[in-house]
């Protein structure tokens, strides 16, 4: 395909202050290569979407960049559905669990390769209280890890500020007596979660099968409450072979009432939102990504 002319980027601050000198490459080389590029920078939580959706509608850009953490990802995406540019992104965050998914190195000439001329591919979608996610959905356990998280500590440490407040997570106790309604069957679980692709928390593979590309949701029930057994789970986590472990269940998924306990946190993609009662869904429309070719 022809090279893409005008880019414009979404810029989280706070997400590129460790990876700044990545962006500053990446849009050199863009420059490089003739591209018209635009950088516009987010001020609270939100504004992302309304920037993407904005320029979406301005009808210039060729492809709209997400350039921060998977929750800017998320927050792009929103502005961008039901829209005909696509989204592109540049990782610049903790985990970096989509660039992970698509294949996507942090190195400025791949990615400055992918957003001039990588296809642009339908992507599935997920619906967390009707807002979008693209990766995961964790009910419980990373739920308060990510809620319990100083973000002080967390653009100083970098993924050392995750496990911390895992670890004390994990000390307090991570299990809790969750209780779904998943497609009209009754569950309950001691941890949970719903993933739209292959990858959780960076390079782990939590579901093989998986692909963001097609459609469809994946729901894991960690039903085996003590910390031994959710030190096994992260341990099978590391090395792929959660759904082979004993006390999980993986079951397709369309729609899951998550019903309480109440104000149980929850996580999308690395961020927190909210708390318990909440709906998860499978995603209605379709989102254009630009993906290495």
């Amino acid at each position: 395909m022809a090279l893409r002319r005008f880019i414009h980027i979404i810029l989280n601050p706070t997400a590129g202050r460790r990876n700044r000198r990545l962006l500053d490459d990446v849009v050199g080389r863009l420059h490089a290569a003739g591209a018209d590029v635009t950088i516009e920078l987010t001020e609270a939580a939100g504004h992302a979407t309304d920037l993407a959706r904005a320029a979406a509608r301005s009808g210039k850009a060729d492809v709209i960049v997400a350039a921060g953490g998977d929750g800017t990802n998320n927050e792009v995406a929103r502005g961008l559905l039901g829209q005909g540019v696509p989204l592109g992104i540049v990782p610049l965050g903790t985990a970096n669990v989509l660039a992970v998914e698509i294949g996507l190195p942090p190195k400025a000439d791949e990615i400055a390769s992918m957003l001039l001329g990588g296809p642009a591919e339908l992507v599935g979608t997920g619906l967390v209280q009707g807002e979008i996610f693209l990766m995961m959905v964790g009910i419980g356990f990373d739920g308060e890890i990510v809620h319990g998280i100083d973000p002080n500590l967390k653009r100083l440490w970098g993924k050392g500020a995750f496990i911390w407040s895992g670890l004390k997570t994990w000390a307090r106790g991570p299990a809790h007596d969750i209780r779904f309604v998943v497609d009209g069957r009754e569950k309950r679980a001691a941890w949970a979660l719903v993933t739209n692709g292959r990858h959780y928390a960076g390079p782990y593979v939590l579901a093989p099968d998986a692909s963001i590309t097609q459609p469809g949701l994946t729901l894991f029930l960690f039903h085996k409450p003590s910390r031994f057994a959710f030190a096994i789970y992260l341990a099978g986590l590391g090395l792929g072979i959660v759904p082979r472990l004993p006390g999980v269940e993986v079951l397709p998924a369309r729609h899951i009432n998550v019903l309480g306990p109440e104000g149980l946190a929850v996580e999308v993609d690395g961020d927190d939102r909210g708390f318990l009662p909440q709906v998860i869904e499978r995603g209605t429309q379709f989102l254009r990504m630009v993906i290495p070719g």
